[in-house]
């Protein structure tokens, strides 16, 4: 009875954000594909803790030590290339490894915190972004196409 709630659980997991813990310094993020019936498992569009992307993984069930359900990234590319739309090409750099985008040489950044989106900077510009990304994030929340 135990290992049938064990499996049915880990089923659930699929098609989830996961963290694949394999050591305590090394795991890999994707989307959960597949679970054996001795534990093995398959992710998709894995990345490691270094950040090198892999499409397909698997990993045998002696080798992970935990699986956790990660919540999914903000799209903060997505949110950069919405803002790049009202300003002169080269104006806006999505910094992916700092998750920050940087608008006019960085007079205007913009930042994730917990779900927030904070706009960092003065002016006319400024308060368009705050609009734009307001109303991106209701977009998100409404399941509109970003």
């Amino acid at each position: 009875m135990m290992l049938r709630n064990y499996n049915q659980e880990l089923g659930n997991l699929l098609d989830a954000l996961v963290k694949i813990h394999i050591s305590d310094d090394k795991f890999f993020v994707g989307t959960l594909k597949g679970v054996s019936d001795s534990g093995d498992i398959i992710i998709e569009n894995a990345k490691t803790e270094k950040g090198a992307v892999i499409p397909k993984v698997i990993i045998h069930s002696g080798v992970w030590r935990m699986i956790t359900v990660e919540e999914e990234p903000f799209p903060m590319e997505a949110l950069a290339d919405r803002i790049a739309k009202i300003f002169p090409k080269g104006h806006v750099d999505y910094q992916s490894e700092l998750s920050i985008i940087s608008i006019l040489n960085g007079k205007i950044k913009v930042k994730e915190k917990d779900g927030e989106i904070e706009v960092v900077g003065e002016g006319p510009s400024a308060e368009r972004i705050q609009k734009i990304s307001e109303q991106f994030v209701l977009d998100l929340k409404e399941g509109k196409s970003i």
